[in-house]
Parts: C-alpha cells; structure tokens; sequence
C-alpha cells in the first residue's frame, strides 16, 4: 500500500471490527469448552485475606484495612500485619490509630475488637 493512500476507518467501522473479532474468539473458546467435555469447575472462595501494610503514618490506610475486615463474610479470612502494619500490634499501639474518615469506628483497637470477636485470624 503507498503511503498517499491511507485507507481511513471510521470509528464505526472500527468499533465493529472489533466486536465482531471478540465475538468469534469467544465462540471459539466456548466451542472448546464445550469440545472438552468435562470441565473442572473452580472451587469457591472459602475466605479472604486482607492485609496491613501501613502504620501510624497513614492511619486512613490502616483503617480501611481494618474497617474492610470487619465486614468480610464469614469464611476462612485472615488479617496480615506486614511492613509498617506490624508494630500496631504491641500493646497500645492500635489505641493510637484514629482517622477522620472512619470517626464512627473509633480507633484501631476498636477494629481489632470487632475483627477478633469475628474469629477472624490475625497474623504478624
């Protein structure tokens, strides 16, 4: 093709173009899937696992963390402690962790209350 004649695409045409391109990949894979018979289904998600990197200098980070742990369905979850997130767990540290964003919650402390009466496990 010489460059003077660029064929131009309108993004219509591109749009379909595209479309029809995801759509014969997907036939394909499901033509596949079926082809293969039996198909192991995924096992279902049993837990969670949330973790706490920040410490006292983002107490937003740290609460949200926390915060989100409270409201995990019941399962096999757990809360890691790593990096800045490991020393709120000596005493009276979580005490310390307060963000305006999460005023209703309280502290940390208050997080890790809920969090363990939860039977959620908490790990450094």
């Amino acid at each position: 093709m010489n460059e003077d004649e660029v064929a131009e695409l309108s993004r219509g045409a591109f749009l379909r173009a595209s479309a029809a391109g995801v759509a014969g990949l997907r036939m394909a894979s499901l033509a596949a899937t079926a082809a293969a018979g039996n198909v192991e289904q995924f096992p279902t998600r049993r837990g969670y696992v949330v973790a706490v990197t920040h410490g006292h200098a983002d107490a937003t980070r740290v609460m949200l963390a926390l915060f989100t742990a409270t409201r995990l369905p019941a399962g096999d979850n757990h809360v890691w402690f790593a990096i800045d997130g490991g020393p709120l767990c000596k005493k009276g540290e979580a005490d310390k962790v307060t963000s305006p964003l999460f005023t209703k919650q309280g502290n940390a402390a208050k997080l890790l209350a809920q969090i363990h009466e939860k039977g959620i496990a908490l790990h450094i």
